[in-house]
């Protein structure tokens, strides 16, 4: 397979890059060493007839002077197995060096797997940093991808899911969701000293086919994330000094296809002589007659009503309580009694002269001479 030319900033914006493109042009710079495309060992690079690939990172920044970047491509965190090649736990060796733009935090997984029974790939990390300029260009939360196909006779069935944090991501600490958006920055932000102000366009997409993060009946899936980075640069009267794209990296890309699986062999039975039969006993039908049963009629029972008689209650009569007049005997007039007469009171016969003046009823002399 000849290996792509890249695109030149002209021609890159309004296309999109496969997931596993640059993957499969590395891989085939290596065909020197083609046992890495017929075994499924560690770090086995994607190829071509790969049924399950993985794509941890894929970095692609342009070349764009007046916004200070230079041009740059490469992968991180690959994996692919043929069918039924088994487990491949992926190459983290970043020999484009990814790793000295893009951080990536956490345990970066890329892994894949082709049984019989299921291909699956996926794709994880705790989160990614893409720093330009000394600037925080770009930052993913957590994710992970994964994909899988379940082949006949259960199959063909398909899932795939991309999960990230809450669906958002950071450019130049601007919080952008899914979809298309357009950010105001200034020269300073972007780290570009001959730019004044600038209008960046942002593509977000989440990657889950099928959607819905279930089993569908299809005989492929894929998952991941793309992000898009393009710029209007302008210098401080207002000419424009740049229009193109900036930054495209494409994240836990997952494929994988149930094609090149091999269904469990069917086992049959052999197939034995049947023992000899005896010819069927047919037994007539036998036909019971209906048995009808005469109604049963039962005359109503009828309760003779029953007469309560009156209860008479006899007058009682009391008789008058008679009281015998109470007669008072005659007042009698009260008594007259006689007065009272007192007999007149003695004159006492003085046996020793009164005194000749008043008495005196004080202590010592009172002022008095003596007698």
């Amino acid at each position: 397979m000849p290996t792509p030319l890249p695109l030149s900033p002209a021609v890159r914006p309004g296309i999109r890059r496969s997931a596993f493109r640059a993957a499969l042009a590395v891989a085939t710079a290596a065909t020197v060493t083609a046992a890495a495309f017929t075994m499924a060992g560690t770090g086995a690079r994607a190829a071509d007839g790969d049924v399950a690939n993985s794509v941890l990172a894929d970095l692609t920044v342009s070349d764009a002077p007046a916004a200070g970047l230079d041009a740059f491509s490469g992968v991180f965190g690959t994996a692919g197995s043929p069918p039924n090649g088994g487990l491949d736990n992926g190459d983290l060796s970043d020999p484009s060096g990814v790793l000295d733009l893009l951080t990536v935090r956490g345990q970066a997984v890329a892994r894949t797997n082709a049984e019989p029974e299921r291909n699956w790939a996926q794709a994880q990390a705790s989160g990614f940093t893409l720093s330009l300029n000394d600037r925080d260009y770009l930052s993913v939360g957590s994710l992970d991808a994964y994909a899988e196909c379940i082949p006949a006779p259960i199959g063909p069935l398909a899932l795939a899911y991309a999960r990230t944090d809450s669906n958002t991501i950071g450019v130049l600490g601007r919080q952008v969701p899914t979809g298309t958006t357009q950010l105001e920055v200034t020269g300073a932000e972007l780290g570009a000293d001959d730019v004044s102000t600038a209008t960046l366009t942002v593509e977000y997409d989440q990657i889950e086919d099928p959607a819905g993060g279930g089993y569908q009946p299809q005989s492929s899936a894929r998952a991941g994330l793309d992000i898009t980075i393009t710029g209007v640069l302008r210098d401080e009267e207002g000419q424009e000094l740049y229009d193109g794209p900036l930054v495209e990296v494409e994240l836990g890309h997952v494929d994988v296809t149930c094609d090149g699986t091999t269904s469990p062999p069917v086992t049959t039975p052999p197939v034995t002589s049947p023992p000899p039969t005896q010819p069927p006993i047919t037994i007539p039908p036998v036909t019971v007659p209906p048995i009808t049963v005469p109604p049963i009629t039962v005359p109503p029972v009828t309760d003779p009503p029953i007469t309560i008689p009156p209860i008479t209650v006899p007058p009682v009569t009391v008789p008058p309580v008679t009281v015998p007049p109470i007669t008072l005997p005659p007042t009698t007039p009260p008594t007259t009694r006689p007065p009272v007469t007192k007999p007149p009171t003695p004159t006492p016969t003085p046996t020793k002269p009164g005194p000749s003046h008043e008495p005196d009823y004080g202590y010592g002399d009172g002022g008095h001479s003596e007698r």
